[in-house]
């Protein structure tokens, strides 16, 4: 199932680290803008909220918030009634902390002791490779999918903003040979890709490694059985041509021993059309390995052509 390849990679990148301080606050970023929603509260303060159905995820941004932000952040376990699964809800109350979470995160800015929304994942944390690796994790952190690479290739990051949903294409097709698409689904904004290069690609940018392995080696196994089917199709296509082609040149022979005999024919297309008659599967080459002196391909076919034509003439005589 695509939940359970999706658990697995999420699970992985939720035990990996960062080495920097400015990627841990773009991997933020992109959390929140995936997954997260400001709450208001009086004389203008506004705190925030995450929720992830990953437990792994949830303790990883409480400790990365935390400890990158000074800021308490609280953990409740919910259940979700559809799926019968447990949600986890982050928040962080409004005040100074939260100001400055949301500030470097570019949720908001603050000028003059005055807020204002923000869109995008901001440009400020989009400067450094590693850092937009590292809000791409995020991204997927909170609303990725990807296929189970047994049943097909397709990997999603599904967002209710159009706005983020933008910018996370623009990111992602920041890197190089990456071609997302968006498209709407049930209301929400689908940025996907279908490629399974592109899918592999995103894996390793995001670090998921031992995934990364896994889908390597399913990717290996299809596309191997992919070339076996293949061939095999070719070779009943083939094997059907050449045994019609072998069907019509034995008509012309017989239509010719019905009217005039084979004796009528030179004898190179004696032989030729005798060896057809005894051996009506072979294939052109075998034919000409057969013939006294063995000739080839080329110019068996050019044999029973000429025997071709001389069938039809007796036809029409």
């Amino acid at each position: 199932m695509a939940d359970s390849f999706t658990t697995e990679v999420k699970n992985e990148m939720a035990h990996s680290g960062n080495k920097n301080r400015c990627c841990a606050t773009a991997e933020i970023t992109g959390f929140i803008r995936s997954c997260g929603a400001v709450t208001l509260a009086g004389k203008g303060g506004v705190g925030l909220k995450l929720t992830t159905g990953n437990a792994a995820v949830a303790r990883r941004y409480k400790t990365l918030i935390e400890s990158g932000f000074g800021v308490r952040v609280r953990l409740m376990v919910g259940e979700a009634a559809a799926r019968r699964t447990h949600v986890y809800e982050l928040s962080v109350p409004p005040g100074s902390a939260a100001d400055v979470l949301l500030a470097s995160t570019g949720v908001i800015s603050v000028v003059g002791g005055k807020r204002e929304m923000k869109t995008g994942l901001g440009e400020s944390v989009m400067k450094k490779k590693c850092c937009r690796k590292a809000c791409l994790k995020g991204l997927f952190l909170g609303a990725g999918i990807i296929c189970d690479p047994e049943k097909g290739y397709n990997l999603e990051f599904v967002f209710a903003s159009e706005a983020t949903a933008v910018a996370a294409r623009r990111l992602l097709n920041s890197f190089t040979d990456m071609h997302a698409r968006l498209r709407q689904r049930r209301g929400n904004h689908v940025v996907y890709l279908k490629n399974a290069e592109q899918i592999k690609d995103v894996l390793t940018l995001m670090g998921a490694h031992a995934r990364l392995l896994r889908f390597e080696n399913v990717r290996m196994v299809r596309d191997m059985k992919g070339r076996a089917n293949r061939l095999n199709n070719c070779d009943a296509a083939n094997m059907e041509k050449a045994l019609g082609a072998s069907e019509r040149q034995l008509a012309a022979i017989r239509a010719i021993e019905a009217a005039d005999g084979l004796d009528a024919l030179p004898g190179e297309l004696i032989d030729t059309a005798l060896t057809r008659i005894f051996h009506p599967e072979a294939s052109l080459a075998e034919i000409g390995q057969l013939l006294n002196p063995p000739i080839g391909k080329a110019a068996v076919g050019a044999r029973f052509k000429r025997i071709a034509e001389y069938a039809e003439a007796t036809e029409q005589a």
